[in-house]
C-alpha cells in the first residue's frame, strides 16, 4: 500500500506478452502474473510493443480495443518517435499496445547494434510517457530482462527522466541474454549522460551492457527462483556479471515463477483428445494413445513415452540427449522431442532420430497444441539442463500428470524432489552434467514406471497435486512492491 493508504500502482514493462507476442518464460510470466498481483491488491497495468502481427491475434481473440486519443512521444537520435496506444483488457487487466514503425521488426534481432537495439530504448522512453496518454502514474516500473532493463538506466542517468525519482524493479528471467552493444552511436543518442558509461554501471569491456545497468540503476532486482538468484552470483554461472550481481546483493532476490493453472489444465484443456484430472486419470491413456499415433508409433504399446517441450539451445543440455540416444534406446522407451533452435543440436536429434526410427522422434518447430498432447500424452518429462532460471516446463508436466526427470539446477532444484529421498518426491533428479548422471536418473525412472506401477501412480498423484498457482508468488512481489514504496 502506499502511504496514502490507496493500493500501489505498478506498471509491468515487457517486450513479450503471452498469448500476444510470447518467445519463452518470460511472455507466459507477464501473461498470467499481473492477472495474481490485481487478485492481490495490485492496481497492475501492462505495457508492451504491437510486434508485427500482435494487433491482429489480439481481434483474432475477440478482444475489444480503443484507441487512447493522445499518442506517446519519445525523443531519440534528435528525433521524436510517436506510437498510438491500443487499449485492452484481458482477464480484468488494463494492456496497453504501443503501435508505430519502430515496432515493424524482429522481436528479438539476431545482431544487436545501434539500430537493432534502438526500438528496445524507443520503448522504454514511451513507457515512461505514458503515464500523460493516459492518466494514470505508476508508483513502480516492473521491467523484465535486457530488453526492458533501459528504463531503470533512464531512470537514473538520462538527462530528463533522472529528475523524475521513479522506482523501478529489475526481474531477471535469464542473465545470459544482457543487451550488449558498442556505445557509438548509442549513448549519445539514447540521452544517457556521458558519465552514466563507466565499469560501476553500464560499461562492460568497452561495451554498453543494457542488463548490468538495469540491474545497478533498479531500486531492486528479482529472479525467478531462490536457486538462480544465488547462482548467478558466482563465476561459474554468469562469469563476468557475477560480480556486480554480488555486489548488487542486497538488493536482490529469488521469487520462484508460478502458472497460469486455469490454462495449463488437463481437466479443462481444450488441445488434448480427452481431460482428466488427479481424482480420474482415465483420460490420460487416451492422450498417450493418440501422442504415439501421431508420433507414428504403436498406439498399444505400454512401453515408456519420454517427451521434451523446449528451445533447441545450449542451455537445454541436448547434446546429453543425442549423445546418450543409444543408452536411451536401450531402455525401450519412446522419446518425442517437440522444438527447434541451433542447427547442430537440431542436426545431432535428427540423426538420432534415423539411427534409432523405432525409438526417437522429432517434432521440428513449435506446435501450441502438440506441446498439449505432449504434456498430458507423456509418461516422463525430459529437462536436463545445463543452467535453467526458473523453467515452467516440469510444472506443466506435473500438471497433467507426467513425472519430471530433471538436472538439479535453478528453479529445477526448487520445484522437483527426488522420491528416492527418505521424505519421498515429485520426479527424478540428477547433478552432474553429463550424460552417466542423466541416465542414472532416466533408467530409475523407466524402471519405476516398468516394475512399480502403484508407486509411479502415487509419483504421479504428488505432482499433480502440487500448487503451482501465482497466489505465493504475488503475495512476495506485493510485499516487495510495499516495501518500496515506504
Amino acid at each position: 500500500m502506499t502511504k496514502s493508504g490507496s493500493a500501489v500502482k505498478v506498471l509491468f514493462v515487457t517486450t513479450e506478452l503471452a498469448p500476444f507476442s510470447k518467445v519463452g518464460g518470460l511472455g507466459d510470466v507477464a501473461g498470467s502474473l499481473p492477472k495474481a498481483l490485481r487478485q492481490a491488491g495490485v492496481d497492475v497495468r501492462v505495457v508492451t510493443p504491437a510486434w508485427p502481427g500482435v494487433l491482429e491475434r489480439v481481434a483474432a481473440l475477440g478482444i475489444k480495443t480503443t484507441t487512447v486519443k493522445t499518442k506517446v512521444y519519445a525523443a531519440y537520435d534528435w528525433r521524436i518517435h510517436s506510437a498510438n496506444v491500443i487499449k485492452a483488457t484481458v482477464d480484468g487487466v488494463t494492456i496497453y499496445f504501443l503501435n508505430s514503425e519502430d515496432y515493424s521488426g524482429s522481436q528479438y534481432p539476431s545482431q544487436l547494434n545501434f539500430w537493432s537495439a534502438s526500438p528496445f530504448a524507443v520503448f522504454c522512453m514511451q513507457a515512461l510517457e505514458l503515464k500523460d496518454a493516459i492518466d494514470w502514474e505508476p508508483d513502480i516500473y516492473h521491467c523484465h530482462d535486457w530488453t526492458s532493463a533501459f528504463l531503470p538506466c533512464a531512470l537514473a542517468w538520462h538527462r530528463h527522466y533522472r529528475q523524475t525519482g521513479g522506482k523501478s524493479i529489475m526481474t531477471l528471467h535469464n542473465v545470459a541474454y544482457q543487451g550488449i552493444l558498442e556505445p557509438s552511436p548509442f549513448l549519445e543518442a539514447s540521452g544517457l549522460e556521458p558519465w552514466s558509461f563507466n565499469s560501476s554501471t553500464m560499461e562492460f569491456y568497452g561495451q554498453v551492457n543494457l542488463l548490468k545497468g538495469g540491474i545497478v540503476a533498479a531500486t531492486a532486482v528479482t529472479t525467478v527462483s531462490p536457486t538462480y538468484a544465488n547462482e548467478i552470483q558466482t563465476y561459474e554461472s554468469t562469469r563476468e556479471l557475477s560480480g556486480i550481481l554480488y555486489q548488487q546483493r542486497s538488493k536482490l532476490r529469488g521469487i520462484i515463477n508460478g502458472l497460469d493453472v486455469k490454462f495449463w489444465d488437463p481437466n479443462g484443456d481444450k488441445a488434448i483428445p480427452a481431460k482428466f484430472s488427479a481424482k480420474d486419470l482415465k483420460g490420460k491413456a487416451a492422450c498417450k494413445k493418440a501422442l504415439l499415433e501421431r508420433a507414428g508409433f504403436d498406439p498399444k504399446s505400454d512401453a515408456p513415452v519420454i517427451v521434451c517441450v523446449s528451445r533447441l539451445v545450449e542451455q537445454k543440455g541436448f547434446d546429453m540427449v543425442f549423445n546418450g540416444a543409444a543408452q536411451i534406446a536401450e531402455t525401450g522407451a519412446k522419446l518425442l522431442i517437440l522444438g527447434s533452435g541451433n542447427d547442430w543440436i537440431e542436426n545431432g536429434i535428427i540423426q538420432a532420430s534415423e539411427t534409432y526410427p523405432q525409438s526417437i522422434k522429432l517434432f521440428k518447430g513449435y506446435d501450441e497444441p502438440l506441446s498439449h498432447l505432449m504434456y498430458a500424452g507423456g509418461d516422463i518429462f525430459l529437462m536436463p539442463s545445463v543452467f535453467e532460471p526458473c523453467g515452467l516446463s516440469q510444472m506443466i508436466s506435473m500438471r497433467y500428470g507426467t513425472v519430471p526427470v530433471v538436472r538439479e539446477v535453478g528453479g529445477l532444484r526448487d520445484t522437483v524432489f527426488d522420491v528416492d529421498r527418505p521424505e519421498g518426491g515429485n520426479g527424478f533428479t540428477f547433478q552432474t552434467c553429463d550424460v552417466d548422471g542423466m541416465m542414472w536418473a532416466l533408467r530409475r525412472a523407466v524402471d519405476r514406471y516398468n516394475n512399480n506401477k502403484a508407486q509411479w501412480k502415487e509419483i504421479m498423484l504428488e505432482g499433480m497435486h502440487e500448487d503451482f498457482t501465482w497466489d505465493k508468488s504475488a503475495g512476495l512481489y506485493k510485499n516487495l512492491y510495499d516495501e518500496l514504496m515506504q
